[in-house]
């Protein structure tokens, strides 16, 4: 770190007239579109507007207006809607947008933002003078002190930093119209002085009411016509306009390290004033606006004559034009015959005198015009000063926009100003962000893109969705939309996955309601299926997408062809293969280890870790394997032992009865009870012949049973040899205490982690019944249990929605053997994720040569908060019930109506706990205090605190009234 680093602009957010963010600014700037409103006669009476007034000849009904300045997600940043209704609109949109600002830098992910400074300023308070103070009962009822926070300059930018957790240095920035950039320029000097990683500069301007113009004063610097016209013959003056923006900065080391999007490169800056070498405190400077201009390249090591556009102040006053024209040309001095000029240009004439906020606009438009290499026009640009008729004047005026051209070699770079009123002047100078070489691609290249959604609410999800499909071009990577969405979006609690190969298949699904709510921190349980689940090819796609994968199955295919006198990988990867084979014993059960294995410890990598694994009859093998109990080579050859030894038993069969244990066991005989899969599944084994009476007996006693295609009666008295043979054999096995815990599926105990099972265990597991039902209980006990089939089919997932309880999801990684294994998987994992599971979303991507992509940040819901009836039309809120009068109605409801009015919210019970409400400690003392003056009563402030309910507190009032 060094103290000329360059710094990076990697996010940007901002809401402006005609604008709702930074992409559709950059749209209205580039096609030159003027969003400045001329307001009807009704707008300006229904804002306040005195008809007078309003008819004054004088009277321009002209402003850069911001739609929904009255909005504000209040639950979002945990602030009641009594709070919210009483701060300052300013405060509430900049912390919105600082928000966006970090999240479009993919700064805010589930880990706390850490280290980040805010610099950052607002207009006058406008909202504070016309609305708050208006009626003298507000600050009566909430407290000086609290309409001081909720409305002062000096705790905007600690109020961010409260807001958002950031740790960084939080300072509040006035300059009057430089505000912003000087917040700017200290962000930059603060990342290059080490005190913060990341720092948020902006500024806000919304003056209340909105919707009202301005009496023209001739020589004023307020526009005749409502017209900006910046260094335009025909200039006459500004007009006033609202907006918010604020940009997310890094050091550029650190920027290109982390992998950021960056939309440009601020080289250098500087800042001063004017002092006093003008005519007046409110007029500008040549000397000092000239003087900052050098400091600013010379800080930069940047040559002017190497700028390409220069965003001036331009506020298009005939002496601010004149003295920012004299300043820039001294400092450009004359163009030499073969230089290209430079252009200016001012977003003044677009939206207007932004205040606040005009700095960091301009340089948002900068940024954007480098990255999209486009210089933009300055709109409704009639006739040029006449300094622009010069051949050697050094800048030129763009009526329409162009591309960005520089000579081969050649680097792109622009230019800042913003003069503030009484002196302060900034200048920044950008340029264009190093372009990304060709990143590398050595992850699977043919899975389909992950998308991750999620939001706080199941309605916010639906917006999410909408503005995710709408943002989706053909200029987007899906699969740099995965990574954007995957690692640099905080997961909220609802949620929903897409999997998708194409734009048109995302922009499908995102349309459709699947979203569910994740459970925190689930306990993620691995299902290992049994023999009978298995199929030809079931490992072809997985094996193909994913290294690990191969190198499992090879790595089994070796150790087990001397063993099954086959290369069990012809019928793992051949879709073709026989059926007849791959579902013989001594086949079928190493294949389903194997596949298991692969699939599992893949899945693990993916940070996918269970919290316990669950197998029937040999998937007991390969979660005692995933499990660390058992080596995957000691694993295979115990299992290629078990198979055989079942293969070679006594010629049986299988037949599974849809009714309860108790109900089948009467009609068994001397047939054994092979497994109970669930309440109404129950698998029977024996002798053919045995079986075929029994057939007889659930028919006539009308219980449904249909017979499986097992040729052999595993896990009955027939496999009583292979058991005492294989006992003797697993002996032969070292075995490894556990590292995770196992749930065995004979006795339905829970194996924790640090023991093992010995050989006599093994043998008994082959002989034993399968009591799935019980393991599948015993996993539904867990805390908030997400189950995982790991391995081909959904049976094991849907024994366990039948066992009972309420898993927080089940999902199967292969479900359906016709769909595409790898696609399937990539399901699952989203699935997972959605249900709460964590995933290490960098191994789950690999190597793929994804980067970050431009996408909309959170959809805030948009809910009015107004002291009075206030700008904009009424968006709907939650109702709230007006307070009683402090004579009427029970001492417990007269308090509930007082925490209604305090907290600004309808639903108070007797039973509400104050701050689970959302109150905070000053809203406490205030609703207190209230109390205290309807009820005419002290209150033990410590005793309420103690259990904060109506009930409490009208118990103490009752109290205190009897004393």
């Amino acid at each position: 770190m060094t103290g000329d680093e360059d710094i990076a602009i990697v996010g940007m957010a901002g809401r402006f007239p005609g604008a709702a963010d930074v992409e559709e600014f950059w749209s209205n700037v580039a096609s030159g579109r003027i969003s400045i409103r001329t307001l009807d006669r009704a707008d300006l009476l229904a804002s306040g507007v005195p008809a007078a007034e309003a008819d004054d000849p004088a009277y321009v009904p002209a402003r850069g207006v911001l739609a929904d300045a009255d909005l504000f997600d209040a639950d979002f940043f945990g602030v009641v809607p009594g709070e919210a209704a009483l701060m300052d609109p300013q405060h509430r949109l900049l912390l919105q947008t600082a928000w966006e600002a970090l999240e479009s830098g993919g700064l805010i992910t589930a880990a706390p933002p850490g280290w980040v400074g805010t610099f950052a300023g607002a207009g006058f308070n406008y909202y504070l003078h016309h609305t708050v103070l208006a009626d003298p009962a507000t600050v009566r009822d909430h407290g000086l002190l609290a309409v001081v926070l909720g409305n002062e300059k000096d705790h905007l930018a600690a109020k961010l930093a409260y807001r958002l957790n950031l740790a960084g240095p939080a300072v509040t920035v006035q300059t009057a119209c430089s505000t912003s950039l000087t917040a700017v320029h200290l962000a930059c000097q603060s990342l290059r002085a080490g005190d913060c990683d990341v720092a948020l500069a902006g500024g806000v301007c919304v003056a209340v009411p909105q919707h009202s113009g301005y009496l023209y004063e001739p020589k004023g610097i307020l526009s005749p016509d409502g017209t900006c016209r910046p260094f335009d013959a025909a200039a006459a003056g500004t007009v006033p306009g609202n907006a918010v923006a604020v940009v997310a900065l890094k050091r550029a080391s650190d920027a290109a390290r982390d992998g950021d999007l960056v939309h440009a490169v601020i080289k250098g800056s500087a800042i001063n004033n004017d002092g006093g070498a003008k005519v007046g405190y409110t007029a500008p400077g040549v000397a000092g606006q000239a003087d900052v201009l050098r400091r600013a390249y010379a800080n930069a090591g940047v040559d002017p004559a190497t700028v390409g556009y220069l965003e001036a102040h331009g506020t298009a006053t005939e002496v601010g034009d004149e003295i920012e024209l004299a300043a820039l040309t001294e400092v450009f001095g004359k163009r030499a015959a073969d230089a290209p000029p430079c252009s200016l240009g001012s977003v003044k004439a677009n939206v207007g005198h932004l205040d606040a906020a005009a700095g960091v606009a301009g340089l948002i438009k900068v940024a954007l015009a480098l990255r999209a290499r486009r210089i933009p026009p300055l709109a409704g640009l009639g006739v040029p000063r006449d300094e622009f008729a010069s051949d050697s004047f050094p800048f030129t005026l763009d009526p329409a926009a162009r591309p960005w051209t520089v000579e081969p070699g050649g680097v792109r770079r622009g230019s800042v100003s913003s003069f503030g009123l009484g002196g302060t002047n900034v200048h920044v100078v950008l340029e264009e962000a190093p372009r990304p070489g060709a990143g590398p691609d050595g992850g699977p290249a043919s899975r389909p893109a992950l998308l991750t959604v999620s939001a706080r609410t199941p309605d916010d999800l639906a917006a999410a969705r909408r503005r995710l499909a709408a943002s989706l071009t053909g200029s987007v990577s899906l699969r740099d939309a995965a990574l954007t969405l995957q690692s640099h979006r905080r997961p909220f609690r609802h949620r929903q996955a897409i999997v998708a190969r194409d734009v048109a298949q995302a922009v499908r699904d995102l349309s459709r309601d699947g979203g569910r709510a994740a459970a925190r921190r689930p306990s993620l349980v691995f299902l290992l299926p049994g023999q009978g689940a298995e199929f030809p090819g079931m490992a072809a796609d997985v094996y193909a997408a994913h290294p690990s994968v191969r190198a499992d199955v090879d790595r089994a295919a070796r150790i087990l062809a001397p063993l099954l006198g086959l290369d069990l990988r012809d019928v793992l990867l051949d879709r073709d293969a026989s059926e007849e084979l791959i579902h013989r014993t001594d086949v079928a059960q190493p294949a389903l280890l194997v596949h298991g294995y692969a699939l599992g410890r893949l899945l693990t990598t993916w940070g996918l870790r269970p919290g316990a694994l669950l197998g029937h009859s040999v998937g007991e093998f390969t979660a005692a394997c995933l499990a660390g109990e058992l080596g995957f080579g000691a694993a295979l050859r115990l299992v290629a032992k078990r198979g055989a030894l079942m293969r070679d038993a006594p010629p049986g069969g299988m037949l599974i009865v849809f009714a309860g244990e108790d109900e089948v066991r009467p009609h068994l005989g001397d047939l054994d009870l092979a497994a109970v899969n669930g309440p109404r599944a129950v698998v029977v084994a024996g002798p053919a012949g045995a079986l075929d009476g029994l057939r007889g007996r659930l028919d006539a006693a009308g219980l449904t049973h249909r017979a499986l295609p097992a040729r052999r009666a595993f896990h009955s008295r027939m496999m009583t040899s292979a058991a005492e043979e294989f006992g003797r054999y697993a002996a032969t096995v070292a075995a490894h205490d556990r590292r995770l815990d196992v749930i065995d599926a004979s006795s339905g105990d829970l194996l924790e982690r640090g023991g093992h099972r010995d050989a006599a265990a093994w043998a008994r597991q082959l002989r034993s019944p399968v009591r799935f039902d019980r393991a599948a209980r015993t996993a539904l006990a867990l805390p908030r249990p997400v189950f995982l089939e790991v391995g081909p089919g959904r049976a094991l997932t849907g024994a366990v929605r039948q066992a009972g309880g309420t898993p927080a999801a089940t999902v199967a990684v292969q479900p359906d053997r016709r769909a595409d294994g790898g696609d399937a998987l990539v399901a699952a994992v989203g699935e997972l994720w959605a249900a709460g599971a964590g995933v290490d979303w960098a191994a789950f991507r690999g190597s793929d040569g994804a980067r970050r992509a431009v996408l909309p940040t959170y959809p805030f819901a948009r809910t009015r908060h107004w002291l009075t009836s206030g700008p904009g039309r009424p968006v709907p809120s939650a109702p709230v019930e007006e307070a009683p009068p402090p004579s009427a109605g029970t001492t417990v409801e007269r308090v509930m109506g007082i925490w209604r009015d305090v907290l600004g919210i309808a639903g108070v019970t007797s039973e509400s706990n104050f701050f689970d409400l959302g109150g905070e400690s000053l809203l406490f003392l205030r609703m207190i205090a209230r109390t205290r003056r309807a009820f005419g009563v002290p209150i033990d402030v410590e005793e309420v605190s103690r259990r904060p309910t109506p009930d409490t507190l009208a118990a103490l009032v009752d109290a205190a009234g009897r004393g």
